[in-house]
């Protein structure tokens, strides 16, 4: 019958609970793939999103150093902008340090400390130590050696986190190490470049600051959750990347003719259409392997990945680290320390330390503090080493070393060098009229001491001399005289 209340054919009603049997299937699969393909699920309700985020929220600490970042890195790497490429690659480098020392706290806020500490948390100080490494590869002669000496001084701070109890105290033994090298760009541009004052000064402040924050929630060491998940099952987790716009066609669209038959659904999945509108048809000319791949028939071959250069491994050290006195022979043996080991501190007793030797032995990269009067120190086959030390009654010797610095602030009457590739020692004033220097195959050798207005200078310890053989009566002798390379 006719009318607005007609009553629905047997026909149609089958047709209908086919074509909802149809979507429902069409529905499952996509819901399968979506699943392979890891598609998050829908976003739920806002009280639900709201848990999550606050469960998700970085602890105090982490949030605190990305404040302090925001007030002391981002002014620094735009100092460094405002200079050379040159620049720019140490702001990298420093941006690099800075990002992997915020990895580990975060690692730090979400794990308890381990019993094998600090063995078990090395693998993640990995960012911080590529980054001193690259500070340390990335000086080089000219303009701009003072710029990435001051860098490659000032991040060797980044240990503190494997600093206990006092890790504020570590940062603020490496301020005046980047200030040595940073006051000699700032006598150099003090009334020309402000650009380069600002460079300095950005980066002391970057270390500085570094010192209160640390003080604040690290007094005595990175803290750690206690309540936290083991640190060898744990993972850092990447922040979700920004949802892409989607291509699909929205579901208003596809629910716009809820009254079409079966047939129409069919042509539209099958004809293409509007389904596969936002999909990008890829023609030769847009295929890249063409243009590159010039040989006959066959496939394209697959470019081979080029090998990871192995990275070097240090040699220095030959065993377990070791500090200790030996009372057999009145010495104190400093071995195999490494910049993970933090500054070693050796305090000479008093009244008996005129009578004992500091002997180091197979360093790399080490920092060694000598509190006291001592009879000696003698540095043997270390490399990259700090020697600092008080009074020395007898000498310094440093034999079998690379890139060394030793610092006599106190005094010392004799420094002996032989066989050592760089190596730069500091005098103080007290010191300066007293004291001798003897070397012997020896290069890249220099010699660091105030001036009269308490400025630093730099002398170089010649290598290079000129030798004049002749007879004197009948005997043979020969004088020498450093070369005119020197003299200027």
């Amino acid at each position: 019958r006719g009318g607005p209340h007609r009553r629905v054919s047997r026909r149609e009603m089958a047709e209908t609970a086919a074509l909802q049997g149809l979507l429902d299937s069409l529905s499952s699969r996509l819901a399968t793939v979506e699943a392979q393909l890891g598609v998050p699920p829908p976003p739920a309700a806002s009280g639900t999103s709201g848990a999550a985020a606050a469960a998700e929220e970085d602890a105090k600490q982490v949030r605190a150093f990305d404040a302090y970042c925001r007030e002391c890195l981002e002014p620094f790497v735009a100092a460094c902008k405002e200079l050379s490429p040159e620049a720019t690659r140490c702001g990298e480098i420093v941006t690099k340090g800075w990002m992997g020392m915020r990895s580990f706290l975060v690692m730090a806020s979400k794990c308890k400390k381990p019993a094998q500490w600090p063995a078990a948390v090395q693998a993640f100080l990995k960012p911080c130590q590529e980054a001193m490494q690259e500070a340390s590869s990335n000086v080089s002669r000219g303009d701009w050696e003072c710029h990435q000496k001051t860098i490659s001084e000032g991040l060797q701070c980044m240990s503190w986190v494997l600093v206990e109890p006092a890790p504020r105290d570590f940062i603020e033994n490496f301020i005046g190490g980047q200030d040595f090298w940073a006051n000699k760009i700032r006598v150099k541009y003090k009334k020309t470049e402000p650009k380069q004052i600002a460079y300095c000064d950005t980066f002391k402040k970057l270390i500085t600051e570094l010192m209160p924050y640390v003080k604040e929630y690290h007094m005595t060491g990175v803290t750690y959750n206690p309540k936290g998940v083991d640190v060898t099952t744990y993972s850092p987790s990447a922040a979700p990347p920004p949802a892409a716009p989607s291509s699909a066609p929205p579901a208003s669209a596809a629910a716009a003719k809820p009254s079409a038959g079966l047939g129409d659904l069919k042509a539209a999945l099958g004809g293409g259409g509007s389904v596969t509108s936002g999909l990008k048809k890829v023609t030769k000319d847009m295929q890249t392997w063409r243009a590159e791949y010039k040989g006959g028939g066959g496939d394209a071959p697959k470019p081979k990945a080029a090998p990871k250069p192995a990275a070097r491994k240090q040699t220095v050290t030959k065993g377990p680290p070791v500090f200790e006195f030996q009372q057999r022979g009145m010495k104190w043996l400093v071995e195999n320390q490494t910049a993970e080991n933090g500054v070693i501190t050796v305090t000479m007793d008093p009244k008996d330390g005129v009578k004992h030797t500091v002997y180091i032995c197979t360093c790399y990269g080490a920092t060694i503090d000598i509190k006291g009067k001592c009879k000696g120190v003698a540095v043997d086959g270390c490399a990259k080493c700090n020697v600092l030390f008080d009074t020395a009654i007898s000498s310094l010797e440093v034999v079998n070393c690379k890139s060394m610095k030793c610092q006599a602030r106190g005094t010392v009457p004799s420094v002996a060098i032989d066989k050592t590739d760089g190596i730069l020692t500091y005098l103080s004033t007290e010191t300066l009229d007293i004291t001798q220097f003897l070397t012997s195959k020896s290069s890249d050798m220099q010699i660091s001491f105030p001036n009269a207005a308490g400025d630093m200078v730099e002398a170089p310890i010649p290598e290079q001399f000129v030798h004049k053989a002749a007879l004197v009566g009948e005997k043979p002798k020969v004088s020498s005289d450093v070369s005119d390379l020197y003299s200027h």
